[in-house]
């Protein structure tokens, strides 16, 4: 395991084989509210037929800005879970393609692309865990985005998050660390600060003056 007080989950970082072949890149890291312990990261194998897999977060050997490797091989990290699993069902017997006349016996369709509700969906991460993916909202007590998840920190004696990166302006962005103890929860893809809005903005510009100096 990485030696060093603190790591951070880059999203979006390599993530490798235990033979150092590439499998994909962090896409979550998947924490269980409210002390926000990291249990799984997500790596998605590509956009295009591509995978998001669940790996639980003790299969990572080492964890740096660019790249995590873990202590799977490439067939052990294939065998492990989607992240979300959509059951797929068959159309009634009498059902045609509309213009296409194939009969609904040779058709497959995710439940809910012709009917209201899927027949199954299943999220494969621990009960009651959120993901947390580069680009996920941050905001205020008061309710007012501030920036958006940029990176994550880690205490690995302890599994848990440490602090957030937090990407924040418009034409020229910054990245601010705000330690675990600012958080004060996760909910409806969004990270909620227990700061408010103006405390924020001040504290951004007082950065942004000290790094001009």
């Amino acid at each position: 395991m990485h030696s060093a007080e603190s790591r951070e989950f880059t999203i979006g970082a390599e993530v490798m084989a235990s033979d150092g072949e590439p499998l994909g890149s962090v896409a979550y890291v998947v924490v269980q509210p409210p002390r926000l312990h990291v249990t799984n990261l997500v790596v998605s194998t590509g956009s295009l037929l591509g995978r998001d897999i669940v790996v639980p977060v003790d299969a990572v050997e080492q964890a740096g800005e660019q790249r995590v490797h873990l202590s799977l091989t490439k067939e052990q990290f294939a065998a492990q879970p989607d992240y979300v699993d959509v059951e797929y069902q068959r159309p009634t017997q009498d059902w045609q393609m509309s213009g296409l006349g194939y009969p609904g016996s040779t058709v497959l369709w995710p439940t809910g692309t012709y009917f209201p509700q899927p027949e199954s969906v299943t999220v494969n991460a621990p009960a009651g865990t959120v993901g947390l993916h580069e680009g996920m909202d941050v905001q205020s007590v008061d309710g007012h985005r501030v920036g958006s998840i940029d990176g994550l920190e880690t205490n690995p004696a302890t599994g848990d998050i440490s602090a957030i990166v937090v990407k924040h302006g418009f034409l020229f962005t910054h990245d601010t660390l705000i330690p675990m103890e600012e958080i004060q929860g996760t909910g409806n893809d969004i990270v909620t600060l227990r700061t408010s809005h103006d405390e924020l903005q001040k504290r951004f510009q007082r950065e942004s003056e000290a790094g001009q100096g």
